[in-house]
């Protein structure tokens, strides 16, 4: 069994028996790490520890449980949006999955994709993919990293991946993404729970935008956290596109319906991939989830194509995060990516506002 999925076991309130003291334990230790970010917070907000401000906007996007949430998607959209509103936005990441020790890490210029994905990290190099004329940049220093996106890039907007918990960074909108279903996980901090701090430090956030939403209502838990003032948004993930993962022509979504397929991700929240393609109308005769950012191994790709082949499958699927990590001729079965995309339910015009620091005018 995998790490990450005994932890689920153990953390889940369907825990066996046997896992109730391992949990005790954890919770335990989980108290004094949630203790420890309170008083980190805590020290940037009384001035103890610093914080910079790089100078242009600056937009942090991210989250408070372990996971996935939603966050490339949600980056994806705003900095396709600023593009379309005249900004010149760039992205600021960490490179999760990536090589790279380099302090600066240009992934691309806005021209073209100068890393590859061993050294940038997958994420970073599908966005830069999905993306064109957006230049996106990874390095542990988001300060450093910004100051030569404005410098070298001409940017004039910057988007911090994954930077709800960057608190040595001053930003203009602070954007937590929250899954409507859970947004909190178990309400526990790690290891005991889902959650990197308490619950509380939602207070920082300017705005919520709940994701992978099956209605419109905000859930209690995210209401008595979130501040009074702050501006809940709805979310959801919709399939865009299909390609060839051989040439890269986008497909017919239409001919996968009632089609037996095999699919596969290294994602987090592999489950919300699996759910696409069944609303999608696929008939999913494998499924096989791998960590999030796996590099997959020649004999992962051959197990997963005899197992589809074994299984009756017409097509292998997989996401755009997984693609960039494939080579084009991989698989000897129609191989195809999914790409999906963001779309905000009601007040995209606030929100698009919002972004661009533009709420309240006429």
């Amino acid at each position: 069994m995998r790490f990450e999925a005994l932890f689920h076991r153990i953390v889940s309130k369907d825990r066996k028996v046997h896992h109730v003291p391992v949990f005790l334990f954890l919770r335990a230790v989980s108290f004094f790490y949630g203790w420890a970010q309170t008083l980190r917070a805590w020290c940037y907000r009384a001035g103890i520890f610093r914080a910079r401000r790089l100078d242009c906007r600056t937009i942090g996007v991210g989250n408070l449980t372990l996971g996935g949430t939603g966050k490339t998607p949600m980056v994806l959209w705003i900095a396709d949006a600023l593009r379309r509103s005249g900004r010149k936005p760039a992205i600021l990441g960490r490179g999760y999955g990536g090589a790279s020790s380099a302090g600066v890490r240009v992934v691309s210029d806005g021209e073209r994709i100068v890393s590859p994905w061993a050294t940038a990290g997958d994420e970073p190099v599908m966005m830069a993919m999905r993306l064109p004329g957006v230049p996106v940049l990874t390095g542990r220093d988001r300060y450093r990293t910004g100051r030569h996106a404005i410098r070298h890039l001409g940017a004039d907007t910057l988007i911090l991946d994954d930077g709800y918990q960057r608190l040595d960074l001053l930003r203009d909108l602070n954007i937590l993404l929250c899954d409507q279903r859970e947004p909190f996980g178990n309400g526990l901090t790690f290891p005991a729970g889902h959650l990197r701090e308490p619950a509380s430090a939602a207070r920082r956030a300017d705005l919520i935008c709940l994701t992978r939403c099956a209605g419109r209502t905000a859930p209690p838990e995210v209401v008595r956290a979130a501040r009074e003032d702050c501006p809940v948004f709805f979310t959801a993930l919709r399939l865009d596109s299909l390609l060839r993962l051989d040439d890269g022509r986008e497909a017919d979504v239409g001919t996968l319906r009632g089609r037996p397929a095999g699919a596969f991700c290294g994602i987090a929240g592999p489950e919300s991939f699996r759910k696409s393609l069944e609303e999608l109308g696929v008939r999913l005769t494998l499924f096989r989830a791998f960590p999030d950012h796996h590099p997959y191994a020649p004999e992962d790709l051959k197990s997963l194509e005899e197992d589809a082949r074994r299984t009756g499958a017409e097509f292998i699927l997989t996401t755009d995060k997984d693609a960039v990590k494939l080579d084009k001729k991989a698989f000897a079965l129609t191989a195809l990516v999914a790409r999906v995309k963001l779309e905000i339910l009601d007040g995209e015009e606030d929100f698009l506002r919002r972004l661009l620091g533009e709420a309240g005018r006429k």
